[in-house]
């Protein structure tokens, strides 16, 4: 439905969005998931019209967007302040968007009723919006933008404001929503569990490229990059020189992998150890070392040793302790 094809956009003088290309298509939800600086809010500003690319285009089912004003696009956008207007009561909220459409008053009231329902709202429709939490209040502000019936959806930072638990609660509220209809969505957000979690696509945008896409599960199990690995949180990346077949050196000696990678002897590569890779005792691909630090998390300790790698165990060793761990090959991933 939505196309965005070689977007690029500076800010300053400097390359914020460098040839940015990817679709959405309907009743899908594209999470766009990067560090603070990546692009992404500025991408969503332009695809809802509110900023103009450099070079590049936009389309919506093969028609060009260049020169639509934002109100003719038809699409919806939640932000993470809410934007709500303190004047205007729930109800009233809610219908802002019908009314600049001229819509006939008992359509508005019909709207405005079956929005506030999808959001659990509707004995709220009197209320003043001041007098309400952090999270109804997004709860309006999503309502507002359903309201309209968008042509797609686009949520930048939208729980960034609230607490863990509100967060929470709205989030699941959300995967309700966009997994019940047949609205495409576009989520902005720094937050990797808000993006695994409501995403059917994620695309990990960095330096203003999208450098990682597919889905929730595919990104986890291949970060494809030391960035992608280091920015999700997967384990350890090791820089290393190549040796030719399986092996690669690094500052922890030479370790095996259990395929060899299509890479020249010498090239510089980075491998992905996840923390429950290793295994206690003497074996190939030795990685142990003092116990710097323990931590309790969930079913398994998150044991740090003092050459900086982090693992999983599931007993405790003593702290200040020598730990003798390896991991099996199979436990090494090539990051190319």
């Amino acid at each position: 439905m939505l196309e965005v094809i070689d977007l690029h956009k500076s800010y300053q003088g400097q390359p914020l969005l460098e040839g940015v290309t990817f679709s959405v298509a309907a009743g899908e939800t594209v999470c766009l998931l990067g560090a603070s600086g990546s692009g992404k809010s500025t991408l969503l500003r332009i695809i809802a019209g509110l900023e103009e690319a450099e070079r590049g285009r936009l389309l919506w089912e093969g028609e060009d967007l260049a020169g639509l004003p934002a109100h003719r696009r038809g699409f919806g956008l939640v932000f993470q302040d809410y934007a709500l207007f303190p004047h205007l009561n729930v109800a009233e909220n809610v219908a802002f968007g019908l009314r600049m459409q001229n819509r006939p008053r008992h359509e508005i009231e019909q709207r405005v009723a079956e929005a506030l329902a999808g959001v659990n709202l509707s004995a709220f429709a009197d209320r003043r919006v001041t007098d309400l939490s952090g999270g109804e209040q997004q709860r309006v502000a999503l309502a507002r933008a359903l309201a309209t019936r968008p042509r797609l959806l686009m949520f930048d930072e939208p729980l960034g404001a609230l607490d863990r638990t509100l967060r929470q609660d709205l989030l699941d509220e959300l995967r309700r929503l966009l997994r019940g209809g047949s609205t495409p969505a576009i989520y902005v957000t720094h937050d990797q569990e808000e993006a695994f979690a409501i995403a059917d696509r994620l695309l990990l945008l960095h330096a203003g490229r999208i450098v990682r896409q597919g889905s929730p599960a595919e990104v986890w199990r291949r970060p494809g990059s030391a960035w992608a690995a280091r920015f999700l949180g997967l384990g350890n990346v090791l820089a290393g020189r190549a040796l030719g077949g399986a092996r690669v050196e690094t500052a922890f000696g030479v370790l095996e992998t259990a395929q060899a990678a299509d890479v020249p002897a010498g090239q510089p590569v980075s491998l992905l150890i996840r923390p429950g890779a290793a295994r206690p005792g003497e074996g190939v691909n030795p990685l142990g070392g003092r116990v710097a630090d323990l931590l309790f998390q969930n079913e398994h300790y998150r044991v740090t040793l003092d050459n900086g790698l982090t693992f999983h165990l599931d007993e405790a060793p003593p702290r200040g302790a020598f730990l003798a761990l390896h991991v099996p090959p199979e436990g090494v991933e090539w990051l190319l």
